[in-house]
């Protein structure tokens, strides 16, 4: 009698969640059929992706059509696109790979991961995954307004609702003045009086009128404030000012209070994060100096940093010990990308626990810390985050480079860590929960991830008969819920 009254309890608790209940069980029906599972996750409601370099998300196809639009040319030695002029040595026009299926492949390989084999020049995924910026970089440069529509385009295919991209937002024609006018002074307060003195703001206004126009650009383009508003209108998107960490200390600084400055005067540019290889000669030398920098120009700025993308045999074992920590506790780091080498942190349970209360999310990217490090399945520390209770998102980082979506990385996350369809939709909530949207922001985009989070089960149910679902809620009624 006991065990039919919990049974029966357990059916009016289940009963007020019907639609989530059947729908976790769609979901472990799947799970073995990876055909069904890919549809399934493509149609969720994803909530965000908060780790995305805009460049790094566009497709090699994308850029070379972008330069043979522009009649640019590509130098086949080195495969960097573009070059200015095509009667020079081994350059051809990008326009003849659109006859030349040859040269096409060739064009996209090189701008990716596709097809990627070692070789002497370049002998690791890690050296072919960061080689590729370089190459499109030229292009990428001419294309922000273009790259982030494409972007809007894709993420409203596969159910997201929100994006913050990565990009690079300085004044590069006044790098040189703006460097030399620090350069002398030896505080951190005398170095940022003189950038001020210098033209800082002017640099900063610039940038805001850029922005503005591009997403001018890009709202017409989808058509936002018409009847007949485009696929992509309604996804939501902010940028994260990115710095290059493998620059001079001057230069970094320079770069840093740029950002900084541009995020408390631009409100749709939302944190800062420094980008390049963390393992690089001047990322390790120069990291406890970069959190510092940081602290003093961005203290009153939301930060996101690259922290951990590392593993033993790629820098020296002390390396690995101290880069998450000190994001976290010097340069003030609300959100964590990668985080990998978590196990060879010095007190790695005292670090989890910092992140819990704080607490610091995990921007989480499955297949380019594969690509990169070759950390997967077991070795990666997902699973030890989760179980601390430690806020992860699962976010794409490069989809262009590494040839995936988001989606993909929720296929990983179920097929290699076994999580089920709750947890799954919890992540995607997490991404709008911590991004960087203002409170009410928030509020807005997860009233709406719950609405579309309802239709979504709502439709799964009902592709099911009465019976069916019957029995699903009895199976969940007398077994832990899916």
């Amino acid at each position: 009698m006991l065990a039919v009254f919990i049974v029966v309890l357990r059916l009016a608790v289940l009963a007020g969640e019907f639609d989530t209940v059947i729908t976790a069980a769609s979901f472990e029906a799947a799970r073995e059929n990876r055909t069904a599972l890919r549809a399934f996750l493509h149609r969720m409601p994803k909530g965000g992706d908060l780790h995305t370099h805009l460049g790094g998300a566009v497709y090699a196809e994308r850029f070379i059509a972008w330069a043979a639009e522009q009649g640019l040319c590509v130098d086949l030695k080195t495969v960097v696109l573009p070059k200015p002029q095509c009667d020079r040595a081994g350059a051809v026009p990008v326009s003849d790979a659109m006859r030349d299926q040859t040269l096409y492949n060739r064009l996209v390989d090189a701008l990716s991961m596709r097809a990627f084999l070692p070789t002497p020049a370049v002998p690791s995924g890690h050296d072919e995954f960061f080689a590729a910026f370089e190459k499109f970089g030229a292009i990428s440069g001419s294309h922000f307004a273009d790259m982030t529509l494409d972007q809007l385009r894709r993420y409203d295919g596969e159910n997201v609702q929100y994006a913050e991209f990565m990009v690079s937002s300085w004044c590069a024609n006044d790098r040189d003045r703006f460097v030399k006018a620090i350069s002398e002074m030896t505080d951190d307060a005398s170095k940022l009086k003189a950038l001020e003195a210098s033209g800082l703001g002017d640099c900063v206004a610039a940038r805001r009128n850029d922005l503005t126009a591009a997403i001018d650009k890009i709202r017409t383009a989808l058509a936002c404030d018409g009847r007949n508003a485009q696929p992509g209108c309604g996804v939501t998107f902010r940028y994260i000012v990115q710095v290059n960490r493998n620059n001079p200390p001057d230069e970094v600084f320079v770069q840093t209070a740029i950002a900084a400055a541009l995020i408390r005067a631009e409100p749709r540019m939302v944190a800062l994060n420094f980008v390049g290889p963390e393992d690089s000669l001047v990322a390790r030398r120069d990291y406890t100096r970069h959190m510092q920098i940081i602290r003093f120009l961005a203290h009153d700025v939301p930060v996101a940093l690259h922290a951990g993308e590392l593993w033993l045999g790629l820098v020296p074992p002390p390396d690995l010990t101290f880069h998450i920590r000190e994001a976290i506790e010097i340069a003030g780091a609300r959100r964590i990308g990668h985080g990998v080498a978590l196990a060879f942190e010095r007190d790695m349970e005292g670090l989890i626990a910092e992140m819990r209360a704080r607490p610091v999310v995990v921007e989480v990217n499955l297949t380019s810390t594969d690509l990169i490090l070759g950390v997967r399945g077991k070795d990666h520390p997902l699973p030890a985050y989760l179980a601390a209770g430690v806020p992860v998102v699962l976010s794409s980082d490069d989809a262009g480079i590494s040839r995936i979506d988001l989606t993909n990385e929720y296929m990983r996350a179920a097929r290699d860590y076994g999580l089920g369809y709750r947890m799954l939709k919890a992540i995607a909530r997490n991404a709008l929960i911590y991004s960087f949207l203002d409170e009410a922001q928030k509020r807005g985009e997860l009233v709406r991830f719950d609405r579309s989070c309802a239709e979504f089960e709502r439709s799964v149910a009902s592709r099911q008969t009465p019976l069916q679902n019957a029995v699903t809620l009895l199976k969940a009624a007398v077994t832990l819920p899916p």
